[in-house]
């Protein structure tokens, strides 16, 4: 669906298009086309780096992966245990970046913290919930969560069914369920980036393919913001 529709914008011609979209082989092709047809390209939130598009605009992923481990190391510390890391997808290479810098933080730096992944639950309360309860039932270590793809309700009522208590949960993005979240001290950290700041840089990227803005955009990766209840 999602390449019939770049290839349609492709048909009927734009200025730009900024897309969030999996990095699969499919996509990247699309996005070549666009280039061809003088249609520039820029990625939001996760890259498709092997693609035509002029720039990404979004947060720093993997230093994103590695604040959550120094938070959740630093929690637990030599007590260990394990982490449950959930993703939406693994077709995302924004969410596999996060995951990534998570992963080399732990192994270097908390090497008695454990790793379960769950993945393909595409953020929806229900998928995510079943993932999340079968992991728990199969591993009694599990103690603590790092959720790159969403469902966070659906997580700890997995963990609530299982009579399991969460010592540390970190999150991505401050959208209402997560505000509702800390403000019930149900989880403690909120990985945060600011999108307004992405829609700059997305727009000046496509500007600057039509105006007399400097043609190189450089990187303006968004910041990471900790926040807390």
């Amino acid at each position: 669906d999602m390449v019939a529709t770049l290839d349609r914008i492709r048909a009927r011609g734009s200025h730009g298009v900024i897309l969030k979209a999996p990095d699969l082989p499919e996509v990247v092709t699309a996005c070549w086309q666009l280039r061809a047809a003088g249609i520039p390209v820029v990625t939001l939130v996760t890259d498709l780096p092997n693609s035509a598009r002029i720039a990404y605009a979004g947060a720093d992923n993997r230093a994103a992966g590695e604040t959550a481990a120094y938070l959740i190391g630093e929690f637990l510390g030599t007590d260990g245990g394990k982490v449950l890391v959930t993703l939406s997808s693994g077709r995302f290479r924004g969410e596999e970046e996060r995951e990534i810098g998570f992963r080399r933080v732990i192994r270097a730096r908390y090497p008695a913290i454990g790793i379960t992944e769950i993945s393909e639950g595409h953020g929806t309360d229900a998928a995510t919930g079943t993932l999340a309860a079968a992991a728990l039932a199969a591993d009694p270590a599990i103690n603590a969560v790092y959720s790159i793809g969403g469902g966070n309700r659906a997580v700890l009522a997995a963990f609530d069914a299982a009579k399991r208590p969460v010592r540390v949960f970190v999150a991505h993005d401050l959208d209402a369920d997560n505000r509702a979240l800390l403000a019930a001290r149900r989880i403690g950290f909120v990985l945060h980036h600011d999108l307004r700041t992405d829609a700059r840089s997305a727009f000046r990227a496509i500007m600057s393919r039509a105006t007399a803005l400097p043609r190189t955009v450089p990187a303006s990766l968004s910041s990471v913001e900790i926040v807390t209840p």
